[in-house]
């Protein structure tokens, strides 16, 4: 499959690209600037197309470094390592020139999402497109490993799948320009989880310490788990030493070479060469059919790599990225473009070399509230740092910041049936000017219950019903409920909202920051009172990920005991919540019941407009009563 038209043009612009600003540059070499994809520290990264048409990642160093000979000696050996690497499926070098004014490097835009967004949003991978991921891996590690460069840090944020293949991205180059990304002697020790386990010994990595990392990945698109679970980080470097891998669930005819290529012992995992040998031999034999009674001489091999594109134009199938759209400006944040599916993610190395990606709400000024002079994303408040790598320390700055919110709108949903049962909502408003009001909204069946809290307590709740029995929706009188059971004011509190970011913030895993994505609507329903599905289209943020335990009731406060809820969490630049997703199966005694709770913050500190009845308007009892 191929996009019907450029990755981006003049006038369209995917997901994560905005529009150049003032202060950035007309040109970049041969390449015309017509949009940002990042920008962060050291530098930024801009699409540039060419006067062919042609569209490149063009990335750039700030004048400050670029004056810095060491930091120009990093930037120049970055160069000249991308340029060594020739495969299909890697984001291939386009150009450079490291003495200009502003030097630049220039490379394939890859559209698509990462392998993990993929699998979570699309499930796991089966058949051809499984065997093509692997080969696609294998191919990408063989280019690199032939340029005489070791990947060091293959993982699922690293590998795009795109509509022609799936991509290698960041080779454990963009490290060599982040000097705190290598260790004092020289030597990368890569995720945890991922990276080989003579890593962590301190042994140098090797072409085989990639392969270790292969059959990871190759295990994890074929079943959706990590191979050695999820945890903190210690926990996860002792079972990458000692424990075998999760492989239940990779299909028989790939079982054996991950096995392989995840031995403890180097010397006895495959080289990315011989695997990808095996891999298109076996493909390329059942595609062979003799002529009846013909006796033909054995045909002469075929290099692996040349069966390397035929494989993937007939196994790669069902794979998409979004096509470039006319930006607009959204509700909340900058100019973003729009689209219907999640994120790209942008071209090879940017994603670890950078910090702030423009499309993230409140970065329309790299110079405001939310990143400082380094690219690290603050509090808003202009105090702590916190780094959007530093998980638990964004998720519990999540919560803070929509608490100190002086307005806020959100709504909750939650489904029965994982997703694909019902699905019940409540809305949520609240504003402190003129006068702290918190509203809550129930829309359910023929009529929405609204409860409004002007303080604490029943004698500052006020009740609502607005009744849709005959068609067109007829509210209510407001009234008080001072006799009512003090339960139902049992959630007038503002926090509940984010309560259960406190836990994800102290997961006891840790929390797993993958990059920047479009934020997903994951609810079949979204109500329409708050934007329905178009609430977070074409909006992207950073996105966290983890497991908590949470005590979870059912009835009337029976209690089914801790149950483990795995979260995902967008947040926008400032770091205030943009998404929160727990999926959960609790056990009533039944067998386990999936659930998903999730909270959609659709504005902070904006202008809310809730009508509050004066005090005439309201009924001292229910009506009726």
């Amino acid at each position: 499959m191929t996009p019907t038209r450029p990755p981006f043009d003049r006038d369209h612009l995917p997901p994560g690209i905005d529009p150049p600003g003032r202060e950035d540059p007309a040109s970049l070499g041969r390449y015309s600037v017509v949009g940002r994809i990042g920008a962060g520290g050291m530098g930024a990264v801009y699409a540039g197309v060419d006067e062919a048409g042609g569209c490149a990642a063009v990335k750039v160093i700030h004048p400050q470094f670029a004056a810095d000979p060491e930091f120009l000696a990093r930037f120049a050996r970055e160069v000249d390592l991308v340029s060594r690497v020739r495969g299909t499926c890697t984001a291939a070098f386009y150009d450079a020139d490291v003495s200009a004014g502003t030097p630049w490097l220039a490379t394939e835009y890859v559209r698509g999402l990462p392998l993990r967004g993929h699998v979570r949003a699309n499930g796991v991978l089966t058949g051809g497109v499984l065997l093509a991921l692997a080969v696609g891996l294998a191919e990408g590690l063989s280019a690199i490993h032939a340029a005489g460069v070791v990947h060091r840090d293959l993982k699922p944020g690293n590998v795009i799948m795109s509509p022609t293949g799936p991509k290698v991205l960041d080779f454990g180059i963009a490290r060599t320009v982040d000097g705190t990304a290598l260790t004092r002697t020289g030597g990368l020790v890569g995720t945890p989880g991922w990276a080989a386990p003579e890593l962590f010994e301190g042994v140098e990595a090797t072409d085989r310490s990639d392969m270790f990392a292969w059959g990871g990945m190759v295990a994890f698109a074929a079943t959706g788990r990590n191979p050695f679970g999820t945890g903190a980080a210690d926990a996860l470097v002792h079972r990458t030493r000692r424990e075998e891998p999760d492989l239940d669930g990779v299909p028989p005819e790939l079982l054996d070479l991950v096995r392989r290529a995840m031995d403890k012992d180097p010397a006895r995992r495959p080289t990315a060469d011989q695997a990808l040998d095996e891999l298109t031999s076996r493909w390329s034999a059942t595609r062979v059919q003799r002529a009846p009674h013909a006796q033909p001489s054995p045909p002469a091999p075929v290099p692996p790599t040349q069966i390397v594109p035929e494989l993937l134009a007939t196994e790669w199938r069902g794979i998409s990225a979004p096509e470039p759209r006319r930006v607009r400006r959204t509700r909340r944040g900058p100019v973003v473009a729009v689209a219907a599916t999640a994120a790209v993610l942008v071209a090879a190395l940017v994603a670890v070399w950078l910090v702030v990606d423009p499309s993230i709400p409140g970065t329309d000024d790299p110079s405001a509230a939310g990143t400082d002079a380094d690219g690290a994303a603050t509090d808003g408040s202009g105090s702590d740092e916190v780094t959007v790598e530093d998980g638990p320390a964004r998720v519990a700055q999540a919560r803070q910041l929509a608490l100190d919110a002086t307005s806020f709108e959100a709504y909750t949903g939650a489904s029965t049936g994982g997703g694909d049962g019902s699905e019940t909502y409540q809305l949520y408003w609240y504003e402190e000017d003129p006068q702290p009001v918190y509203l809550q909204s129930s829309p359910g069946g023929p009529g929405t219950s609204q409860v409004m809290y002007l303080g604490e307590g029943l004698d500052d709740t006020v009740f609502r019903t607005i009744s849709r029995l005959t068609g067109e929706p007829v509210a209510g009188p407001y009234y008080r409920y001072p006799g009512a059971d003090p339960a139902m004011t049992e959630h007038a509190y503002r926090d509940r909202l984010v309560d259960d970011l406190d836990l994800a913030a102290e997961a006891e895993g840790g929390v797993e920051y993958l990059g920047t994505s479009e934020v997903p609507v994951t609810l079949r329903y979204p109500p329409e009172e708050m934007g329905g599905a178009e609430a977070l289209t074409g909006i992207n943020g950073h996105h966290y990920t983890g497991t908590y335990s949470k005590e979870v009731f059912f009835g009337h406060a029976e209690s089914v005991g801790m149950v483990d809820h795995t979260f995902d969490l967008w947040t926008d630049e400032e770091g205030y919540p943009l998404l929160f997703t727990a999926y959960f199966e609790p056990d009533s005694g039944y067998g386990p019941q999936p659930y998903t709770n999730t909270t959609v913050y659709l504005g902070f500190n904006e202008d809310v407009d809730i009508e509050v009845p004066d005090e005439s308007e309201i009924q001292p009892g229910p009506p009726g009563f």
